[in-house]
């Protein structure tokens, strides 16, 4: 856990960001929103649950109306870490046959591809979604048609722009998704620039498309999180 971190405060943040996602999706009426709001922050057991929670990382205990829950570690785009709760999203109790497949697309930089893979494997799984990529950049025909294959035999697709201002090939990608009509989460980089990581604006002809729009790996993580259920929902994916 670094230094700068607050349990107490990191818990209740996370779970009120929660609360809000669910207000804004329906999920909640405002009733409900604010007497969640109101029980954190008078529940005595609020600061030892959360102490617990850091020590016994990354362990799981069991936490009453919530389940199981641990605190991971995700990764940043420049390797650093960062405290993630997880356990809050879970499965919808709906049965289906086998995983899903995500198909996930973004630039092949050995930083951006060991952190982004490694944190959507943690926000995928309670959801039973595997992952599939392709191998690398496009190029060469058979690379194409890898990642053509992947895309058409997925049942949802994710795209993330960072670092695409010399190497915008994802946006073919999502070309590709939007014309087989694929479920698709578009993660859009809108954090600060830096010479490693410059990244290219949308083109126009997919403007239109829902973007969740991000300055750090911990807030896409979040996004994500908290959005996914009522995306596979909409999508009847789930």
């Amino acid at each position: 856990m670094g230094a700068s971190v607050d349990p107490v405060a990191f818990i209740r943040d996370f779970l009120e960001e929660l609360f809000e996602n669910q207000l804004v999706n329906g999920a909640l009426s405002t009733a409900q929103y604010y007497d969640l709001r109101a029980d954190i922050r008078r529940n005595p057991k609020l600061a030892p649950i959360s102490r617990r929670l850091f020590t016994s990382s990354p362990k799981p205990i069991l936490v009453e109306s919530y389940g199981k829950l641990r605190v991971i570690h995700l990764r940043e785009f420049d390797g650093s870490e960062f405290p993630f709760l997880q356990g809050l999203t879970q499965q919808s109790a709906r049965k289906r046959e086998g995983k899903l497949t995500c198909f996930i697309g973004h630039r092949f930089l050995r930083d951006i591809e060991d952190s982004l893979r490694f944190n959507l494997i943690h926000l995928f799984e309670p959801h039973a979604i595997a992952l599939t990529w392709a191998g690398s950049d496009l190029g060469a025909r058979d690379i194409f048609e890898g990642i053509l294959k992947g895309i058409r035999h997925a049942d949802l697709c994710l795209f993330d722009n960072l670092a695409t201002l010399d190497k915008p090939n994802v946006y073919i990608e999502v070309g590709i998704a939007y014309a087989l009509q694929k479920p698709m989460l578009f993660c859009e980089y809108v954090g600060k620039e830096s010479p490693a990581f410059e990244t290219g604006s949308m083109p126009s002809d997919l403007q239109g498309l829902l973007r969740i729009q991000y300055q750090s790996y911990q807030e896409l993580c979040k996004k994500l999180y908290f959005g996914l259920p009522s995306f596979l929902k909409h999508h009847k994916l789930r």
